[in-house]
């Protein structure tokens, strides 16, 4: 029988007790973990979770279909993207252990350059075994490279059970301590399909579409309801700095930053030129809201940035 109800803040908070005893090895260790949490949190809220083993044996944090970070009684397993964490750790003697795959064999090494990829989905990943008793004073040169990794394993697919094995007892623990930043993915929080689903299935049927014939497209068409169903769906919004926004379009002056033009048109609201403000590093990536990292843009500029990435 379970010894821990994943659900349960008071069980979260005796399974982190259990695993890291000293308070401040724990509290440096839940900062890293709650970081890495936040950022895949922007990146997709819909897939990651967090495993608190019911036996208390473990805590895991997944993204994707991959696990990024493991704490164990007496060890630590971070998932890192070796090509950014080499130029890091190669001017320092950090006592870590490297680990790869052949197959399901694992390989160990001292040496970063004698260990295969750690993971089959998600290429350059190398997994990174710390002592506890050395992460307060190493964990930090893991953290930039963590999240390289985040970034590409949160792109693999996440199976239903891993989602079932989320653990809100975590969550609340570690936001009740920590942050109040730390949420849970949006999957526990609305049955709705998220915008972002909703998109790729809509990108999905629209491609399927376009591989018919026009003879076979009218076919459909003429079989077509005339009137759009609606569907309600769910979506994570970042709550932009207006401060940020009211700068960036007052230093653009009415011209794009981009391409020098005037804007398009007047808005009718107040005749002011109508310009978009849009992230250079998006807020979705991880970028900050800040007047450095916006630029004003005209729409035909703003679609470019997003859909034209390698001619931007």
């Amino acid at each position: 029988m379970a010894k821990f109800d994943r659900n349960s803040i008071e069980d979260a908070k005796k399974v982190f007790e259990k695993l890291l005893p000293d308070v401040s090895t724990r509290t440096k260790l839940i900062e890293f973990l709650s970081d890495a949490i936040s950022y895949a949190d922007i990146l997709n809220s819909q897939k990651w979770n967090l495993n608190l083993d019911k036996n208390g044996n473990f805590i895991r944090f997944n993204t994707g279909h991959e696990y990024c970070i493991q704490i164990y009684k007496n060890e630590l397993l971070i998932l890192c993207d070796r090509t950014t964490l080499k130029p890091i750790i190669d001017n320092y003697e950090i006592p870590v252990i490297y680990r790869g795959h052949i197959g399901r064999e694992k390989v160990h090494s001292d040496n970063i350059d004698n260990v295969p990829d750690c993971l089959a989905k998600t290429k350059n990943s190398i997994g990174c075994l710390l002592p506890l008793d050395q992460i307060e004073k190493y964990l930090d040169f893991f953290k930039s490279s963590n999240k390289d990794f985040i970034r590409e394993a949160i792109k693999t697919y996440q199976m239903p059970q891993m989602r079932a094995a989320h653990s809100r007892g975590a969550i609340e623990y570690l936001a009740e301590i920590y942050s109040d930043n730390v949420s849970q993915p949006i999957y526990e929080l609305t049955d709705l399909l998220t915008l972002n689903e909703f998109i790729e299935d809509e990108k999905s049927e629209i491609e399927k579409a376009r591989k018919l014939n026009h003879k076979q497209r009218q076919t459909r068409l003429i079989k077509s309801d005339p009137k759009p169903k609606k569907m309600i769906v769910s979506q994570t919004v970042f709550i932009r700095n207006p401060y940020v926004v009211a700068e960036v379009l007052e230093r653009a002056n009415g011209k794009c930053e981009r391409c020098n033009e005037k804007a398009p048109f007047l808005k009718d609201t107040d005749e002011s030129p109508y310009l978009e403000v849009h992230h250079k590093m998006p807020l979705a990536e991880g970028g900050d809201d800040t007047v450095e990292n916006a630029i004003g843009l005209c729409p035909n500029c703003h679609r470019h940035a997003h859909y034209g990435t390698k001619t931007y």
